[in-house]
């Protein structure tokens, strides 16, 4: 009997091995191709495929059938995770059950994107890899059906955004990827003409302006958010802002914008140390309701064009780019979008005085005025225009001084005395510091012509003390090396920093014995970039002032006086017509008398 039962037991164990020796086993030998389109790519990327579950696809139930982990998962530790992370799977005891909850999942679902982020963490051996870019598919080759997870393993995009998918491989597959360049953004400039526009009349959105010195000029930032924005946790966006030295940013005047709407929170102003002026920094898009994919997210501000403004071509430029989350797996990660340009132009008017002979002539002085439209003056009224005289520098010769030993000299008279003294700066500030010398200038011109015949000359200085000026006993005398004179006679006038619009030219001083120049009017008329990727000036004009051969934003005229009318010298002709007028009125008078007396007789 016991035997018997010995039998028995050898049997039913020989009958378990050949019952497993029938299972199915998983397809591990069809080649299979998954190629990845990547028409829209702005870099190369490079897809990696991994087999999560492995199987025998049956065409006729389109479903996969003895599943198991496939060769690319560490499947006992992505199991564990997958029952504690995920609710759906929380009961699944084997890869055959985790299949199961899948096949439910809509594609491109949400929880189909949450079962891959875990999957992503538990990849081993890929099952290939190949590399596309937007005029070359990637196509992977791999073996055996099942389900596979395709990562997006490229080393480091900066313009485009990671990719993922989870696929059923029965055959050759091919799959479209994303719009990787979706996610763009791009910087505005307004102009306006404040001749003629109305208040806040600016024009569209465009790509470059035109400005007078000292105006604000508003920009705007734009970038839209990816379309699977859902499938982050978080999502963070910076706008960095690259401002020329022309332009001052004005922190206050900052407005955000979600999708037309303005926000108030959820963003902050850096002032970074990588050669960006400032950030508008959005740590997590998340934290701001009314973002979602797709959005377009608008930053508008003012900057003040300053007195560092480049005059003319090739203009004042203001650059932008977007960093953003672009690898939903990672969201440590983030990319750029490319580098876009705005430019803010000025212009320079400059009149040379000269007489009918087209030499140059001193003595005269003009104001540049420009018709503005304000809020005090809707109707407009004109406003002077500040600009300076272009006199010649020399040693010698009249002139004021404006450096003494090439140091910047300001002016100062004592209150106490009246007298004029000479103060040379012991560096280029805006006013005088205690250390700082005093000369008086009556001491200066009376040595200034041995200075400028190559001798070094000394004379008694000064020092401020408190409020008044003391003689310095700690040395004899100030030795003066050089003096550098700039001629207030100039010829040559100019007005830096002007924009488009309507002018008027006035001479307000005449050099003597030469007719005032009747006031000119002019229009400054500009054609810049509207649209561009690199915004230049086309055209200017200014008639009767024309765009110069060195730079077409700077524009120069000639402005001539005539000699006014002169009278006669006495002995002269003049004397003559006045005996010859002075006769016919004599014999004009003797004979009215006649005709009186000979009417009186009838």
């Amino acid at each position: 009997m016991k035997t018997l039962k010995k039998v028995v037991s050898l049997l039913l164990v020989a009958a378990l091995v050949f019952t497993l020796g029938l299972t199915a086993f998983a397809d591990s030998t069809t080649p299979h191709t998954i190629t990845i389109e990547n028409p829209d790519a702005g870099e190369a990327h490079e897809f990696t495929a991994y087999q999560v579950f492995a199987g025998n696809y049956d065409p006729n139930t389109t479903a996969l059938s003895d599943v198991s982990w496939g060769s690319g998962v560490n499947g006992v530790a992505l199991l564990e995770a997958l029952r504690t992370e995920l609710p759906d799977f929380a009961g699944c005891q084997s890869a055959a059950e985790v299949v199961k909850v899948l096949a439910d999942y809509p594609s491109n679902s949400e929880e189909l994107r949450a079962f891959a982020a875990v999957v992503d963490r538990f990849t081993t051996t890929p099952a290939g890899s190949a590399t596309g870019d937007a005029a070359n598919d990637a196509v992977i080759n791999v073996v055996g059906d099942g389900y596979y997870y395709v990562k997006d393993t490229s080393a480091n995009l900066t313009v485009d955004t990671y990719s993922d998918y989870i696929l059923l491989v029965e055959g050759d597959v091919t799959i479209e990827a994303k719009d990787t360049t979706g996610v763009v953004s791009y910087k505005k400039v307004k102009d306006i003409n404040d001749s003629t526009d109305p208040v806040g009349g600016y024009s569209d959105w465009q790509d470059s302006a035109d400005y007078d010195i000292g105006d604000p000029v508003p920009f705007q930032l734009n970038g839209t958010v990816a379309a699977d924005y859902d499938k982050y946790d978080s999502y963070k966006l910076v706008f960095h802002d690259k401002e020329s030295e022309g332009l001052t940013f004005q922190p206050d005047t900052v407005r955000v914008f979600v999708d037309g709407v303005e926000i108030f929170a959820g963003f902050e102003i850096v002032f970074p140390n990588d050669g960006c002026t400032f950030d508008i920094l959005f740590e997590d898009l998340k934290a701001i309701p009314e973002v979602e994919g797709g959005s377009l997210i608008q930053v508008e501000y003012f900057s003040i064009l300053n007195e560092d403004a480049i005059i003319g071509v090739p203009g004042n430029p203001n650059e932008m780019r977007m960093e953003y989350s672009n690898n939903p797996t990672d969201e440590t990660t983030t990319g750029f979008t490319p580098w876009d340009k705005v430019v803010v132009f000025t212009y320079e008017v400059i009149v040379d005085k000269v007489d009918e002979n087209g030499e140059p002539l001193t003595g005269a002085e003009f104001q540049l005025e420009k018709w503005v439209i304000d809020e005090e003056h809707p109707e407009g009224h004109w406003v002077v225009v500040p600009g300076e005289v272009n006199g010649e520098e020399s040693s010698t010769g009249d002139g004021e001084i404006i450096r003494i030993n090439d140091k910047i000299v300001r002016t100062y008279v004592d209150p106490a005395t009246g007298e004029l003294y000479y103060v040379v700066l012991d560096k280029p500030g805006q006013a005088p510091e205690p250390f700082d010398v005093y000369l008086k200038a009556s001491d200066v011109e009376a040595i200034s012509g041995l200075v400028a015949g190559g001798s070094a000359i000394g004379i008694q200085y000064y020092r401020m003390e408190g409020n008044t000026l003391v003689p310095d006993t700690s040395a004899f005398s100030y030795t003066i090396s050089s003096i550098a004179r700039k001629s207030n006679a100039g010829t040559t006038f100019t007005w830096k920093g002007v924009d488009d619009g309507h002018y008027r030219i006035t001479e307000t001083v005449t050099p003597p014995g030469y007719n005032t120049i009747e006031p000119i009017e002019f229009d400054i008329i500009a054609e810049h970039s509207i649209e561009s990727e690199d915004p230049i000036l086309i055209s200017i004009d200014g008639d009767p002032f024309l765009p110069t051969e060195e730079n077409m934003g700077i524009l120069h005229a000639d402005i001539e006086n005539h000699s006014g009318g002169i009278l006669p010298s006495t002995g002269g002709i003049g004397t003559t017509l006045f005996y010859v007028l002075g006769g016919l009125l004599v014999l004009g008078a003797g004979i009215l008398l006649v005709v009186k007396k000979f009417s009186d007789a009838n």
